[in-house]
C-alpha cells in the first residue's frame, strides 16, 4: 500500500497553485501487521485523498442537474420561529457563540386569522391578536425583566441542590444553539424553570428521584429543532412564577405552535404536545384566579378551550397515550393531568392509558399480592357486602397504599416513581369510572346499599388525591364536586347500614371533612356546598359509646383510622388538625390556623385544578397542611 507524507507547512502556506510544489516523500505501510504504520512519528496521508483535496471541492452526493450556485447565494437555515431580538446594552456580551437568528420585524409570518385549534377568531386586550399570530416588538420586554434575577432568587429551595447534581449527569449542551435566540433575562427564566419546576413535576416523588427524568424531558424539548413552542411556554411559566411580564412569551408560544400544526410530524411531536400541556396548565391557573374577570377572563376561556381541544386532538392523532411510551414522563404527566381534571369537573378524561384491548393496567396483578396479606384491612369493607368490582379496586388500592407508604418512609418500592404516579392515576380513573357507571345504573343502584358503595368510592377518591400529593397545599375547590356527591350519599345511607363497620364510616366521614375543609368559608356558608357539619355528625355517630371533645386524645381516633386505608406520614397531622378544628379532639391543636381557602375566594369548579397548579409552580411560599 502506497502512502505519502506532506512536508508543507499547511498553516502558513499561500495558495498551493501559485507555489512550486515540494517533492512528496513516499513511504510504504506493511499491511501484514494490520496496516500499522512502520514509522508512527510521521504524518501519513492517503495519496489519493491528497490528490482529491488539491482539486475543487467534491462530494459523494449525486450531482444535481442544476448548476452549482455561488457560495454567497446559499440560503442559511432559518429558525422555525422568526423574531426580532431586542438589542440591549449587554447584547454583545450575551450573544451565544452559534449562529444568530436575528431577523427584521417583517420576518413575522402571518397565519390564518382563525384559531389554530378552533375556528373562532380571537381578539383580546388592546391589540388585535389571533391564536398563532402576534406582533410584539420583541420576544422579551427588557424593562419588565430588570428585576428578574432578584425575583427568581425567591424560589431557591432544597430542590436546587439535587437538580444541580442531576445537571452534572445531564448537560444541556449546547444550550446556546436553541431554535430561538434568548436574551440574558430569558436565560435566567429558563434556568429558573429547570431548577424549580423539574422536581415538582411528579408530586408523588418528594425525594425527587424523578428529577433526572424530568431534566431529560426538558432537555429533549428545548434542544429539539422544533422546540420553540416549548421554550416560550416554559418562559411564560417561569415569568409568571417570578411575577414579571409573561404575556409576550405566551403569544409567542401560541404562534410557534400554530406554525407546526400544518405538518403531521411536527404537530404531534413530543415537544409540541409538551408545549400545549404547559400552556393549558398556565391558562387553567389564570382561570382559577378570582381576580381575573371581564374581558380578560373571556379571552382566557377561549384560549383554554383551544388548548384543551388541541391537546386532545394531538394525543388522538398520535395514537393515544400508549403511543407515548418512549417518553414516560410526558405520558405520565398527561395521564395525571387528564385524571385530575376529570375528578375536578366530573367529566370524562381527555386521555387514558389503556392496552391494545382497551383495558387499564391492574396494580394488583403487577404486585402479585394475595388478598390474605391484607385481610385485616379488607374485612372492614367485606362485611358491608360491597359491589364486587368495587371490592377489586379496593384490594388494588390496599396493595398500592402499602407500597406507597414504604416509598414515602424508605424510598424503596417495587416500581419507580413514574410507575407509582401512573398507577395512582389509573386507580383513580377506575374509581371514577365505577362511580359514573353506578350513577347511570338506575336499577341496582337505587337501593339504600348503593349509597354506601358510592360513599366509599367517593371517599377513596379524596383519599387518593391527598395520598399522592403529600406536599400539596390546600386543594381549594378542586374536590368540591366529589365532596358534594359524598355529602348526598351519606345523607341517603341509613346509619344502621354502617353498624357492622363503624370504623369505615369514621374513615369515610373524615375523608369528606378533609375535602370540605379546603372549601372557602363563603362556599360553605352558601348552602350549595357541603359544610363540615354533616361529616362531624357522622364521625360522632361512628364513635359509639365515646364522647368526643377537646379532651379526647387524637391517638384514639388515629388507631381506628389506621385499621382502614392510611398513610401516617401524609394523614396523621392533617387529621389531627381537622379534628381539632371540628372540636373532636386535641385541645392543644385548636389554636391552629384554619388552612381553608381565604374568605370570599370563590373559584369556578370547572377550572379549580388551576389552584393546585398555582400553588405547585407559581407560588414561592407553598403552604402545607
Amino acid at each position: 500500500m502506497l502512502a505519502f507524507k506532506a512536508t508543507q507547512d499547511f498553516e502558513s502556506r499561500p495558495d498551493s497553485r501559485l507555489q512550486p510544489k515540494n517533492p512528496t516523500q513516499f513511504m510504504f505501510i506493511d499491511s501484514s501487521h494490520g496496516g500499522v504504520n512502520a514509522k508512527p512519528d510521521k504524518t501519513v496521508r492517503s495519496f489519493v485523498m491528497k490528490s482529491a483535496r488539491t482539486k475543487k471541492s467534491w462530494s459523494t452526493r449525486p450531482k444535481s442537474p442544476k448548476k452549482d450556485s455561488a457560495p454567497d447565494s446559499k440560503a442559511k437555515r432559518r429558525p422555525l420561529v422568526q423574531t426580532q431580538m431586542p438589542v440591549g446594552p449587554d447584547a454583545n456580551a450575551d450573544d451565544p457563540p452559534c449562529e444568530s437568528h436575528n431577523v427584521s420585524a417583517d420576518g413575522w409570518y402571518a397565519i390564518s386569522p382563525k384559531s389554530a385549534y378552533s375556528e373562532r377568531s380571537l381578539s383580546c386586550s388592546s391589540s388585535e391578536w389571533i391564536y398563532g399570530q402576534t406582533t410584539p416588538n420583541s420576544i422579551s420586554a427588557v424593562a419588565d425583566y430588570e428585576q428578574t434575577e432578584n425575583t427568581c432568587s425567591m424560589f431557591a429551595s432544597h430542590q436546587e441542590k439535587s437538580l444541580r447534581q442531576a445537571s452534572l449527569m445531564i448537560r444541556f449542551e449546547p444550550l446556546e444553539c436553541l431554535p430561538v435566540r434568548l436574551d440574558r433575562n430569558a436565560w435566567n427564566l429558563l434556568h429558573q424553570f429547570i431548577i424549580t419546576a423539574a422536581p415538582r413535576v411528579i408530586p408523588i416523588d418528594p425525594s425527587e428521584t424523578a428529577g433526572v427524568a424530568a431534566m431529560q424531558w426538558i432537555k429533549g424539548c428545548i434542544q429539539s429543532p422544533i422546540g420553540a413552542p416549548f421554550i416560550y411556554a416554559v418562559l411564560t411559566s417561569s415569568a409568571r412564577a417570578a411575577q414579571v411580564e409573561s404575556e409576550n412569551y405566551k403569544w409567542l408560544a401560541m404562534s410557534a405552535v400554530n406554525g407546526l400544526l400544518s405538518n403531521p410530524r411536527t404537530s404531534t411531536n413530543d415537544s409540541t404536545i409538551s408545549a400545549v400541556l404547559v400552556l393549558l396548565a398556565i391558562e387553567e391557573a389564570d382561570l382559577a384566579d378570582p381576580r381575573r374577570q371581564g374581558h380578560d377572563r373571556e379571552c382566557s376561556l377561549m384560549v383554554n378551550d383551544a388548548h384543551y381541544n388541541g391537546l386532545r386532538t394531538m394525543i388522538r392523532q398520535r395514537g393515544g397515550l400508549a403511543a407515548l411510551s418512549g417518553n414516560r414522563l410526558l405520558q405520565v404527566c398527561l395521564l395525571m393531568h387528564s385524571i385530575a381534571q376529570a375528578i375536578t369537573t366530573f367529566k370524562h378524561p381527555y386521555a387514558v392509558l389503556v392496552d391494545a384491548h382497551g383495558h387499564v393496567e391492574d396494580y394488583a396483578i403487577i404486585a402479585k399480592q394475595s388478598p390474605s396479606d391484607f385481610a385485616q384491612i379488607l374485612r372492614h369493607f367485606r362485611v358491608l357486602n360491597l359491589d364486587r368490582p368495587l371490592l377489586k379496586i379496593i384490594f388494588a388500592i390496599t396493595i398500592f397504599v402499602a407500597d406507597l407508604t414504604r416509598w414515602y418512609e424508605t424510598g424503596i418500592c417495587p416500581v419507580d416513581s413514574l410507575d407509582l404516579q401512573k398507577h395512582a392515576s389509573l386507580l383513580m380513573y377506575r374509581l371514577f369510572e365505577w362511580y359514573r357507571h353506578s350513577e347511570g345504573d338506575n336499577m341496582s343502584f337505587r337501593l339504600p346499599t348503593a349509597a354506601v358503595n358510592q360513599s366509599i368510592c367517593l371517599a377513596l377518591l379524596i383519599f387518593m388525591v391527598n395520598a399522592t400529593e403529600p406536599s400539596a397545599g390546600p386543594f381549594g375547590s378542586r374536590l368540591s364536586k366529589t365532596v358534594a356527591r359524598l355529602d348526598q350519599c351519606l345523607r341517603a345511607a341509613p346509619l344502621y347500614l354502617w353498624s357492622s363497620a363503624p370504623n369505615v364510616l369514621l374513615w369515610v366521614s373524615s375523608m369528606g371533612a378533609l375535602g370540605a375543609k379546603n372549601l372557602s368559608k363563603t362556599q360553605q356558608a352558601s348552602g350549595n356546598e357541603p359544610s363540615l357539619t354533616l361529616f362531624e355528625q357522622c364521625i360522632r355517630s361512628a364513635s359509639i359509646g365515646e364522647f368526643l371533645d377537646h379532651n379526647t386524645p387524637a391517638d384514639l381516633l388515629l388507631d381506628k383510622m389506621r385499621s382502614c386505608l392510611w398513610i401516617p406520614s401524609v394523614f396523621d397531622e392533617r387529621a389531627k388538625t381537622l379534628w381539632a378544628l371540628m372540636g373532636l379532639c386535641g385541645s392543644s391543636l385548636a389554636e391552629l390556623d384554619d388552612v381553608s381557602s381565604s374568605e370570599g375566594e370563590q373559584v369556578e369548579d370547572e377550572y379549580a385544578l388551576g389552584q393546585s397548579t398555582t400553588l405547585r409552580f407559581f407560588t414561592a411560599d407553598k403552604r402545607r397542611i
